[in-house]
């Protein structure tokens, strides 16, 4: 399925959801709608990677809990892995150190479905729960 010889990239997204409000954190960066997430560093376990993302585009810390959700994609010469861990703020103000995030923003379930298709449905993985640890 995936071409031979494709850089591995792994990328953490962090669900964290509002009951009050049924509504999920995003980030708008200057193409698209995502949860907060991004890149996996050399020598950062999946976790680790999450947090950092989570707080260096949302000004949030957060308590990373369970895998949700797991996908794959080729994207060029990328084999990316995408991880999304179900997350809860723990401290923090909303603000962004990164210059790719145009706006942090609360969205309705039905709001974030549209923006981020690739995640519909949704309201399933506020129940997913798979084992993630560090052995």
């Amino acid at each position: 399925m995936f071409e031979k010889g494709l850089i591995r990239d792994d990328v953490t997204y962090v669900l964290i959801y509002d009951e009050q409000t049924d509504s999920v954190l995003a980030v708008q960066n200057e193409i698209y709608w995502s949860l907060p997430g991004g890149l996996r560093e050399d020598g950062e376990s999946l976790h680790q990677a999450a947090v950092r993302e989570a707080k260096e585009e949302t000004g949030y810390d957060v308590a990373v809990g369970q895998l949700v959700h797991l996908s794959e994609r080729q994207l060029g010469n990328k084999h990316a892995v995408f991880f999304t861990f179900r997350g809860e703020i723990v401290g923090g103000e909303a603000r962004t150190t990164d210059s790719e995030i145009q706006q942090i923003a609360w969205k309705t379930i039905a709001e974030a479905e549209e923006l981020m298709p690739y995640l519909a449905p949704l309201r399933p993985l506020l129940q997913n729960s798979a084992t993630y640890r560090i052995e």
